[in-house]
């Protein structure tokens, strides 16, 4: 039953009292810095602040106050701004440049201990907020405002704190998911809001207002950095360097709040320095939640494994990384009736963010001296007991082989995390990562990536083969190891003595190998550092063959899967080549005769051209995944493709389209109905290609008879005793059936279309992929490009030995050919989080090839 009018008129008069009082307790001169209410002409909690509100406040602060600037830093996809508010004292801001600086001799781990003291002694520490990274965790960036404004006005709770501290404040950390969560609460709520969680205002549509433009969730980006809202943050990092980083977050409107010690898993790489503090932030939140009498927890659900949080990479960095987590959420609105019958409001959410905020800083400015000690301590022993990375570089042959280091290299360039590279061979006893073989000889351009760095521990956590989880649970992936992701071979090493070091990457040719005006052709070597190129070759025209067999010319040897340009089929070859960035990549030739293997001219050739593509989205699928593959086709391949939700395929004109793309989403099939079904096998049978993965793939792949491999149910002499199990084993068997994000070693049929270029840098017939237990029932009705062998095992992270029985020589990619088209389905989603770069060349073959064969 809906609640009538009266009551949520109650709701908003207890709102606008609330925030009334708090301003009337300032009792502010005309000379004090404007308040929100003042600014903005609505009370806090009284309505949502969208993100140009927001920063209207923050500028109005920082024109009335000396102690506020605001510092653009970038802008989110949208065009909207990002920025940071700075707070700090006269006195610190006049010396500012230097204060950052000092600061950043303490994250220096050859810093000595004297001049470390020398920074303690007058140094402030830096806190770094951010607030709404999910965007309809909406408090957040209300809290954000409160908190300013406590700062600027130097209210009670935080007074004393900028002598000690500077703070920064990112109090909209994604604002396009910001505004879409505003704009969509606005146009659903009526009058006055209401609390009953059956109403619209609390059902927020797809795909919601949590993730950016990309619908990617920027709280599990800080490793990937795929996003431009990260790319921007992060690049402030160093600037900032700071000691203290809270990222304020909401949950289930049914809880309470959280705030650190965090729950385990734990990262076992953080020294004593960030728990300790930890809980010493801890113990000052409840002690100022135990003075309201409000409820919170510690120790629960939230962990400090996963790397890729606004908690972990802080951490991993030096910085106390803490999530605070309020009751709210989506869900939430203005107000919401909770399951114990008690309303929970926009302002009560606000003001419990902002009275963490405030306790933060009180014990931060309390322990100052031993904060920044402690940080010190952090990044002088940052090394101590790690050992350092060695990544082996290609021994393959054509230019730029080694396209898999370049793109591992430019994500350590884009972490800030410092390698170096052998001149000379060199020996060492070393551990190979699972998967590769001891070796005792390193080549010259082996690449280095020692520990003693101020990003040591964060080098160590992303290329390590495993971080050990020691629990029985997990928020998030349980594995990311880099070189893994690669596909490159690393091993770790304790010592590397004599030898010749060079700072920073190899130096690959950038240079035309294309010497001739008019050559017959040319040949491109596959991988996924081509595949940009060759897309933007295709979208201005350009035409081309995928040759099947390996082949010779003279000495030199061509794999499977070689793109073979030839001058016959494109004007002005050179050119072409030249505007897509392909000169440094391609290989001239003089005849289409070669010395082994087909000839040029092949009939066994597949044809190269530029898909026309269907990218499904929308209710039934994955959000995240869809933006995913989005963000993968608009940025990574440069192709072109509609939109279209699912329910609407059936209206579309399937005609021209060659390839559809179905994106995780159990739920696909039901959105696309019968005869949305209908028409797409219809569409295939025709000579479509549709290309779906993870659960999308498990949904879709029905339509050929591709089953998920499902677990063999209990023996009967089994049944009374499971059904006898205590809870705690009932927990525990569920920890140990699930799959938590794993690494694991796929086969691969080499000479498969989907598999061409896929291989890890020295074979071919391999790659690393990143599963969550699925495969399928392999069947001689269809054709398998990647399977997990019968002696497969968990390479790094969870996985219980059951789920590796039942994975053991089942599919991971199969092409089911069904009339004169084809199913393409992954067992997983080869683009999760655009992460895993192994899969990069498989998926751009399914879109870019499946349909050539």
């Amino acid at each position: 039953m809906l609640h009538r009018i009266p009551v949520a008129r109650r709701i908003a008069t207890a709102l606008l009292a609330v925030a009334a009082l708090a301003t009337l307790a300032r009792g502010g001169s005309a000379q004090a810095p404007p308040s929100p209410a003042d600014v903005l002409g609505w009370q806090m909690g009284e309505q949502f602040t969208d993100v140009a509100s927001a920063y209207r406040y923050f500028d109005a602060l920082a024109a009335a106050s000396d102690l506020v600037s605001v510092e653009p830093y970038g802008a989110s996809w949208e065009g909207r701004a990002l920025v940071q508010a700075v707070v700090a004292s006269p006195r610190h801001r006049a010396r500012l440049d230097e204060i950052l600086a000092a600061n950043r001799e303490l994250a220096d781990p050859d810093t000595p201990v004297e001049r470390a003291e020398q920074i303690i002694a007058s140094n402030p520490a830096v806190v770094y907020f951010t607030y709404g990274v999910h965007g309809n965790e909406s408090s957040s960036t209300e809290a954000a405002l409160w908190t300013a404004w406590d700062l600027a006005s130097g209210a009670p709770e935080v007074a004393g704190v900028l002598d000690s501290v500077v703070v920064v404040m990112d109090p909209v950390a994604n604002p396009d998911g910001r505004n879409r969560y505003v704009d969509f609460y606005k146009s659903a709520r009526g009058v006055v809001p209401n609390p009953n969680p059956a109403t619209r205002e609390h059902r927020e549509p797809w795909p919601g207002g949590r993730t950016n433009h990309y619908l990617f969730d920027l709280n599990r980006d800080w490793t990937w950095m795929s996003q431009v809202e990260t790319r921007a943050r992060l690049a402030t990092w160093e600037r900032w360097t700071p000691q203290v980083h809270v990222d304020f977050h909401e949950m289930s409107p049914n809880s309470s709040y959280f705030f650190f010690p965090p729950a385990t898993p734990i990262n076992p790489i953080y020294p004593e320095h960030v728990a300790r503090w930890a809980k010493r932030i801890g113990d000052g939140n409840a002690a100022a939640f135990d003075r309201q009498g409000w409820l919170y927890f510690t120790e629960e659900s939230y962990d400090l494994f996963y790397p890729g949080y606004g908690d972990s990479w802080p951490s991993l960095l030096g910085a106390i990384g803490m999530t605070y987590e309020q009751a709210g959420g989506g869900s939430a609105g203005l107000a919401y009736e909770r399951l114990d019958g008690s309303i929970l409001t926009l302002e009560q959410r606000a003001r419990q963010h902002r009275t963490t905020g405030q306790a933060t800083l009180r014990t931060v400015m309390e322990g100052r001296s031993d904060l920044l000690a402690g940080f010190a301590e952090f990044h002088r022993t940052v090394d101590e007991g790690l050992p350092d990375i060695l990544l082996v570089p290609s021994q393959g042959e054509g230019p730029r082989a080694d396209g898999r280091l370049r793109a591992l290299l430019g994500h350590l360039d884009a972490q800030g995390i410092r390698y170096e590279q052998a001149a000379e061979g060199f020996g060492a006893q070393a551990t190979p990562h699972p998967g590769w073989a001891v070796r005792d000889r390193f080549p010259a351009g082996t690449i280095r990536v020692p520990a003693r760095q101020p990003r040591g521990r964060l080098a160590l956590t992303l290329l390590q083969a495993e971080t050990v989880l020691d629990a029985t649970y997990s928020y998030d992936i349980s594995a990311w190891s880099l070189p893994f992701g690669y596909g490159v071979e690393a091993h770790a090493v304790n010592d590397v003595s004599g030898g010749a070091w060079r700072e920073g990457a190899p130096s690959w040719p950038a240079a035309s190998t294309v010497s001739s005006a008019e050559p017959y052709g040319v040949l491109i070597r596959p991988g996924f550092d081509r595949w940009p190129g060759l897309a933007a070759f295709l979208a201005e025209g350009g035409r081309g063959r995928v040759l099947a067999d390996t082949f010779r010319i003279d000495d030199t040897l061509y794999p499977q899967g070689t793109f073979f340009l030839p001058r016959a089929m494109n004007d002005g070859l050179v050119a072409r080549l030249r505007d897509a960035g392909l000169e440094s990549v391609a290989e001239e030739v003089h005849t289409g005769i070669t010395t082994t293997g087909p000839d040029l001219g092949t009939g066994g050739a597949g044809t190269l051209a530029l898909p026309r593509i269907v990218l499904l989205g929308g209710e039934g699928t994955s959000s995240g995944s869809f933006g995913a593959h989005r963000y993968f086709l608009d940025h990574r391949l440069g192709l072109p493709y509609d939109q279209v939700a699912p329910e609407d395929l059936g209206s579309v004109a399937l005609d021209d389209v060659d390839v559809v793309i179905v994106p995780e989403g159990g739920g696909v099939t039901r959105a696309l109905g019968d005869a949305g079904m209908e028409r797409l096998e219809a569409w295939v049978r025709g000579g479509g290609t549709v290309v779906a993965v993870g659960s999308g793939a498990s949904a879709i792949g029905s339509m050929g008879g591709v089953e998920v491999r499902r677990s063999a149910g209990p023996e009967e002499g089994e049944r009374i005793g499971r059904a006898l199990r205590t809870l705690a084993e009932r927990q525990l068997e569920r920890w140990e059936s699930q799959t938590p994000g794993t690494i694991l070693e796929v086969v691969m049929d080499p000479g498969h279309p989907l598999a061409f270029g896929a291989g890890t840098q020295s074979r071919s017939e391999r790659s690393f992929v990143l599963s969550t237990g699925t495969g399928f029932e392999p069947d001689e009705s269809f054709e398998s490009a990647a399977w997990f062998s019968e002696e497969a095992e968990g390479l790094s992270g969870v996985i219980g030995e059951a789920t590796v029985d039942r994975l053991r020589r089942s599919s991971w990619l199969v092409e089911r050919g069904l009339g004169r088209g084809s199913l393409i389905l992954f067992a997983d989603d080869p683009l999760f989080r655009i992460m895993w770069y192994s899969g990069f060349q498989l998926y751009s073959n399914a879109v870019l090839l499946g349909p050539a064969f």
